[in-house]
């Protein structure tokens, strides 16, 4: 290879000359062996371990002598976290305590290991936090910087051919620097990667870099730079293809005095790698003497190319979305030590939700997760460890430990096709060092683009700071008119790096803001803080109590995991890996594949419908999937078939669809599911569109109940309603209300105003600054006035008063009402800066012959303030009325900005679903009944209807308000403002039913019964 073509080598691919900065002098970096199993030990497995809570050691100061005796000391597994094997009680984030732990065990060393001059090298992947290794009783290394990149050190000098070579490591917690490493998770000590002896030859590679440049005419020019410790030395490579076959041998030639040798090789037709066909090549590289081989070193790569133009992010010339979310090396089990069983669980889990992307936060995870993004698809931004501690970072004393983060980190990942970004640091302020961190890493790596990302409204008030070497602007959490603003002014490609914070089931806003991705090109995309809820499975003190509100997820009784609080239960998965609602809202939202129609209106007889399909892949078409649909008519299929849509990336085409309608379908429910797979099979995307029929009678299903004579009886106490079926009696003091059948059983127990529901996590932590209105419960009136008419066969009854807001002081006249069970829960306390706050207003009921109950209500704020969660009337039924059904949107709860996760149908489920609890958006008709078919069925047009467990009660209320659930530290976008609410209005007709269902609603949700599925996966959890 001549000196141009060379330099044209070293101008594609990084040139990394050593291992990493906090290496010994003396020892120098090798590329592991890796064909050559006989010369690598893994030093995994049981070590002998004591803990010191401090830094004193004692008589165990010189552990690492060979003689020492470490009898009575107990034993650990490497990997692991201290904290976790029960040494130590774990912490989070920065309540991190200082400690010390002692590793050592005796290895045998082969003794060709070390014939013909050749090195031994000693690598940890990942020690937490700082640590200093002895071989033999000498001084191998020292950690000076990040707990999560890699150390090796040459121990050659130390080690003696055949057992009772002695290994010992003193790991403490709070070295210089540890700040950097607990950002936002938890601080989990000890050796918690692999730890691997590795032997090479005394000419040894010390290096290898890739890189991949597309020409005009298709072709791809593919660079290899390999360094040796020693010049002129015989290094000749080869590149197999996907398929195994061999595309090309070739010769590196020496190019300078460094040792580098390089090559560069066209490739015809190349299998381009992206996240959609993560295609791997696997390269060989062989050093060879006097003909002789002397090492092979072996990497899978992947052809692409990384650019940015016009703003757009682009591979392979194309531009890309990354969906995404954020992701932590963490288990709570094995914590740290993340095994790649659970690397891979969590991958497949990211790619059924349609997860493209990755941001490693808040330091770079294993190797094998990189390794796993590659072969499986994902885009990976790997971010360098500058986390916390912006305290120190204009102390020039942290320096040295800052930079030293980042070319570890570089030169491990490097090679990886997935990773197309690096991150440096996470929030920290914008200071010199950072810069200087930053640069290094474009130096060092000029072939992906970096990003810096900061806090939302710092970054606002400062992107203009950050230089144009920072490739990608990168800002957290905007709400959506920021976000927008930000299409108008920014001239660089944007990665919200963190978004859409699912603190406690709170997704609010992923819905819209991806839209808003989806859409400008220079937004390239965004990762949802968290994957996964960071939680430690612990054993409690004692069991816990299930009556009772919980901030964690409960295994049984006495086992839970562990979040700290609020602070770790951020997850779409909890910490077990469980979907939460908020995992299949990304898994819609990032779904790409889209069908946009959301009702289809046909009529009888056989018919075309026409479906709009997005095609929202950055590369492939949808040629090979498939669109399976089915016809339900009242859940049952009676048709069913396939499409098969060839959409081009990112286009849109339409696909027919023919079905027969049947005739006598007018009163049925009627809809068409449809779900896309590829050609695997894995489902993309799920859909179930309401078919919307021109004449229906379903809505009047309650004009076809037998009549009965309706009596009214009224004294000085109460009114009563007997009806043959049912009694309904109202207390003339209160307003308190109450149906029982006619065998005296509670059908109802209360028909009340409310204005709040149980919130979020995210809405708790809002709460007290935006007022919300947060009682669950019925409101409970301070005055009442209820009057009864007959006109006709009709009785209405009208039910008034003033109801103060919940925790307020209530006048001494009022009725205590503080023992119903329907009242539990209520805040007795005195808010005094909310004296004055009430609901002014009531409901009508009219009670027809045939047993329905229409119900008008509409209430007025007075001198409200604050914010409604949601606000309607109440129905309250007693707590053997677990099984909820309903016509509309299911089966999860949906809320503005996070209704795409359900679609519509006919759902039941019982009160002690996970998923039972929270509001239905366009629900028609729900029934709340006994197992035995007991209780309500409540009809409307469709609207938002919630049920909620309440202590010895359920509420099923018509809401006519309600808001977004908002993310951590953010509002809704949808917020419902307590003051600019000038009424609570609303209409539906409530029917008391029996174990003797109308013919209607058997039609739709066949006889009374208890559900036979229910998804019950904890003991406990805080969503409940």
């Amino acid at each position: 290879m001549n000196k141009r073509c060379f330099s044209r080598v070293l101008a594609i691919a990084t040139v990394l000359t050593s291992f990493a900065p906090s290496l010994p002098a003396e020892g120098a970096s090798a590329v592991e062996p890796s064909q050559q199993a006989e010369y690598t030990q893994t030093l995994n497995g049981r070590w002998a371990f004591r803990y010191f809570a401090g830094h004193e050691t004692g008589s165990a100061e010189r552990f690492f002598d060979p003689g020492f005796d470490p009898t009575g000391w107990k034993s650990i597994t490497v990997p692991s976290n201290w904290e976790l094997e029960g040494f130590a009680r774990p912490r989070y984030a920065l309540e991190l305590e200082d400690g010390t732990g002692l590793y050592r065990r005796s290895i045998s060393v082969p003794s060709r290991w070390l014939a013909g001059g050749r090195r031994v090298f000693l690598r940890f992947e990942g020690v937490a936090m700082g640590f200093e290794a002895w071989v033999n009783g000498a001084k191998a290394g020292t950690s000076t910087s990040s707990a999560y990149n890699p150390h090796a050190f040459d121990v050659t000098g130390a080690l003696k051919p055949g057992a009772d070579n002695v290994i010992a490591v003193k790991v403490t917690t709070r070295p210089l620097g540890y700040e950097f490493d607990v950002n936002d998770d938890w601080s989990l000590s000890g050796i918690f990667r692999d730890v691997t002896l590795f032997s090479v030859p005394a000419n040894h590679l010390t290096n290898l870099t890739t890189g991949t440049k597309l020409a005009a005419d298709g072709t791809a020019e593919f660079s290899v730079v390999v360094t040796a410790n020693q010049l002129d030395r015989k290094i000749r490579g080869k590149l197999l293809a996907p398929d195994g076959g061999t595309v090309s041998e070739f010769d590196l030639s020496p190019g300078d005095v460094h040792g580098r040798h390089g090559a560069l090789v066209k490739i015809p037709n190349p299998q381009l790698w992206t996240a959609e066909t993560p295609s791997l090549y696997r390269l060989q590289v062989t050093l060879s003497q006097n003909g002789k081989p002397l090492q092979t070193a072996e990497a899978r790569i992947g052809l692409r190319e990384i650019s940015i133009k016009d703003a757009v992010l682009l591979l392979n010339g194309r531009p890309i979305k990354l969906r995404g979310v954020n992701h932590h090396d963490l288990s709570p089990v094995n914590g740290r030590a993340i095994t790649v069983e659970e690397m891979r669980r969590d991958l497949k889990l990211m790619k059924q939700a349609n997860i493209n992307f990755v941001r490693t936060s808040h330091y770079p995870p294993n190797q094998r997760f990189i390794e796993l993004c590659d072969e499986m698809g994902f885009y990976v931004m790997d971010e360098v460890s500058i986390g916390k501690g912006e305290e120190h970072l204009n102390n020039p004393k942290y320096r040295d430990n800052i930079l030293a983060r980042v070319e570890p980190t570089i030169t491990r990942d490097k090679n990886h096709p997935s990773v197309i970004i690096w991150s440096i640091g996470n929030e920290n302020p914008v200071t010199d060092v950072e810069l200087e961190a930053a640069r290094l890493a474009k130096e060092l790596d000029p072939t992906r683009p970096i990003c810096i990302p900061k806090i939302g409204s710092y970054f606002e008030k400062n992107y203009e700071s950050i230089p144009d070497y920072v490739d990608i602007y990168a800002p957290h959490y905007p709400v959506n008119t920021t976000l927008k603003r930000f299409a108008r002014k920014l001239e660089r490609p944007l990665i919200l790096t963190e978004y859409a914070h699912a603190l406690g089931l709170a997704t609010d806003r992923i819905q819209d803001q991806w839209e808003i991705l989806q859409s400008v090109p220079a937004f390239a995309g965004g990762a949802i803080w968290h994957f996964h809820d960071q939680g430690i499975l612990r054993k409690a003190h004692k069991p816990v109590d299930r009556s009772r509100p919980t901030p964690y997820v409960w295994t049984d009784a006495d086992h839970y995991y562990d979040t700290s609080g609020d602070k770790g239960a951020d997850g779409i998965v909890y910490s077990d890996r469980t979907p939460q609602s908020d995992y299949w809202q990304v898994r819609k939202v990032y779904a790409p594949v889209q069908i946009k129609e959301r009702i289809l209106s046909v009529k009888p007889g056989d018919r075309q419908v026409s479906l709009t399909i997005e095609n929202r892949h950055d590369f492939r078409s949808l040629e090979g999937m498939k669109l399976a649909w089915s016809l339900r008519r009242n859940s049952e299929e009676i048709q069913s078939g396939e499409a098969h849509p060839s959409a081009k990336a990112r286009t849109t085409e339409t696909a027919e669809i023919s079905v027969s309608i049947p005739a006598d379908a007018s009163g049925d429910v009627l809809a068409l599911e449809l779900r896309c797979l590829d050609e695997t099979g894995a489902r993309i995307i799920e859909r179930s569109i309401p078919l919307d029929l021109k004449g229906a009678t379903r809505s009047r299903w309650t004009s076809k109940l037998p009549t009965g004579e309706t009596k009214l009886v009224e004294n000085d106490s109460e009114l009563l309603v007997d009806h043959p079926d049912w009694k309904l009696t109202v207390n003339r003091s209160d307003g308190n209300l109450q149906i029982r059948n006619a065998a005296g059983r509670t059908v109802v127990s209360g028909i009340h105003p409310h204005a709040g529901r149980t919130l979020t996590m995210a809405e708790t932590l809002d709460a007290k600054r935006a007022g919300t209105w947060r009682d669950a419960s019925a409101l409970k009136p301070v005055s009442c006035e209820v009057k009864a008419t007959r006109g006709g066969e009709t009785v209405r009854i009208e039910v008034a008063g003033t109801y103060p807001r919940p925790g307020t002081q209530a006048p001494k006249d009022h009725v205590d009402r503080s023992d119903d069970p329907l009242f539990a829960g209520q805040d007795k306390s005195v808010a005094k800066e909310n004296e004055g706050e009430t609901i002014i207003g009531g409901y009508q009921m009219e009670i027809a012959p045939n047993g329905t109950i229409h119900i008008r209500y509409d209430y007025a704020p007075r001198n409200p303030t604050g914010r409604f969660a949601e606000a309607g009337l109440a129905v309250a039924l007693p707590a053997e009325a677990t099984e909820f059904r309903w016509i509309g949107q299911g089966p999860y709860a949906g809320f503005p900005g996070k209704d795409r996760l359900n679609e519509f149908g006919i759902f039941h489920l019982t009160r002690d679903d996970l998923r039972f609890q929270g509001n239905r958006r366009e629900t028609e008709l729900a029934l709340l009944t006994t197992p035995d078919g007991a209780g309500v069925a409540l009809t409307c047009e469709p609207a938002d209807v919630a049920v909620e467990r309440h202590g010895s009660t359920t509420l099923l209320s018509h809401n006519a308000v309600i808001s977004g659930l908002g993310n951590k530290g953010v509002s809704p976008e949808t917020r419902i403002g307590a003051a600019k609410t000038r009424h609570i209005a609303g209409r539906f007709t409530l029917v008391p039913v029996g174990d003797d269902w109308p013919a209607s609603l058997v039609r739709w949700f066949g006889q009374p019964a208890a559900a036979t599925e229910v998804f019950r996966p904890f003991f406990h959890s805080y969503d409940q």
